[in-house]
């Protein structure tokens, strides 16, 4: 769950945070992941208690019907392919910082070799990239606490001092922060496979992964936000080799792409899984079509790193947040939950969700100021 949920996006918050100050970065952080952790306890009860091997379109399909499962493939598709190709935006950057190049067309070259070394692993399924999991979170670990530990001697209170608040920046503090948070939807399903007859652990498996991941963010903001100020660039790691040393060089982008070949792997398999589960899809198919989009994407030259955090975190992960609840109301009415102890979320609450997402999306589209 945790290599689903970290990746990229935890590069764009210490930017967004400078843009409205520490204080009330952390206020909509701790807010969000809260919504977020609420919104994966009811996801789970409806994958614990939906029999078959379905992922997100599937459940909704089977308590919504198959018009609303075809706007869940579609918002989940885009979602996981905006995704990857902010994924690949930042690997082109992290890779150029790593072998001291610049230019658009080293970050082109090194963003589609890092593809080809996706592309080969994620054929290989779920169960042979997990093997590698546990590895990657211990690497990641240990360079997220080099970076926080290299940061702390530079921290100032007053780079931590409120900013003034803007419309434009709070709405991509709101994106950004979403996107950095979602991936867990997609990722229960995998975990609940990987359980087996462990199932009744997910709910304690989704509590802990968002307490570290919600920490780990909070670490990793104040240190970058705290030792660079209004000098945090949109892509925060290049920024902090000036400031650290020539060894962030290797340590800090390193950590990076560990992060983001971690992140797309887990991505691309989940989405050729929906899109075999779910639309009865070929292996190859789904296989080349969950890896080309955000190829072709990248290569007709979109590549705003905020901008694409920000709508997707914004507007996809909304839509898939009203579709999860409707899916648990319906699933709460449903003879399974008479037959099984479901969880219990006040109807007020879930209505509540809906508005909220609702509004987020809304104000997206209303303010699109940083879309660059």
């Amino acid at each position: 769950m945790i290599g689903s949920i970290v990746g990229v996006g935890i590069f764009g918050l210490p930017y967004v945070f400078s843009q409205v100050g520490y204080a009330s970065g952390l206020l909509v952080l701790l807010f969000l992941s809260a919504i977020m952790t609420g919104m994966l306890f009811m996801y789970s009860d409806v994958v614990l208690h939906t029999p078959g091997q379905h992922r997100f379109a599937g459940n909704v399909e089977t308590y919504l019907g198959k018009g609303w499962s075809r706007v869940a493939t579609a918002t989940l598709a885009f979602g996981f392919w905006g995704s990857m190709l902010a994924f690949l935006v930042a690997g082109g950057r992290l890779l150029a910082v790593l072998f001291g190049l610049g230019g658009p067309t080293a970050e082109t070259i090194l963003g589609l070799c890092m593809v080809a070394v996706v592309a080969v692993l994620s054929y290989r399924g779920l169960r042979f990239v997990a093997r590698f999991e546990v590895w990657i979170l211990g690497i990641l670990a240990f360079l997220f606490l080099f970076i926080v530990l290299a940061c702390l001697p530079h921290v100032g209170l007053s780079n931590l001092s409120p900013a003034v608040l803007e419309k434009g920046s709070l709405i991509a503090l709101y994106g950004v922060v979403f996107f950095a948070l979602t991936g867990g939807i997609n990722a229960i399903p995998e975990m609940h496979a990987l359980l087996g007859k462990r199932g009744g652990s997910l709910s304690y498996a989704v509590f802990i992964g968002m307490a570290c991941v919600t920490l780990l963010y909070v670490l990793f903001t104040f240190t970058v936000v705290g030792a660079l100020g209004d000098r945090v660039t949109e892509f925060a790691v290049d920024a902090l080799a000036p400031l650290i040393g020539g060894s962030f060089r290797l340590v800090g982008a390193s950590l990076a792409v560990v992060c983001l070949l971690s992140a797309f792997m887990i991505s691309s398999i989940e989405l050729q899984n929906s899109l075999r589960h779910d639309n009865r899809m070929k292996r190859f198919p789904a296989w080349a079509l969950a890896i080309g989009v955000p190829v072709v994407l990248y290569l007709a030259g979109i590549r705003s790193f905020i901008g694409i955090l920000g709508f997707i975190g914004a507007v996809f992960t909304g839509v898939n947040g009203v579709l999860v609840v409707m899916t648990y109301e319906r699933m709460r009415s449903a003879k399974v939950c008479r037959d099984h102890t479901c969880l219990e979320v006040p109807s007020w609450l879930s209505y509540g969700l809906i508005i909220f997402y609702l509004l987020g999306i809304a104000a997206t589209f209303y303010s699109m100021t940083f879309i660059v």
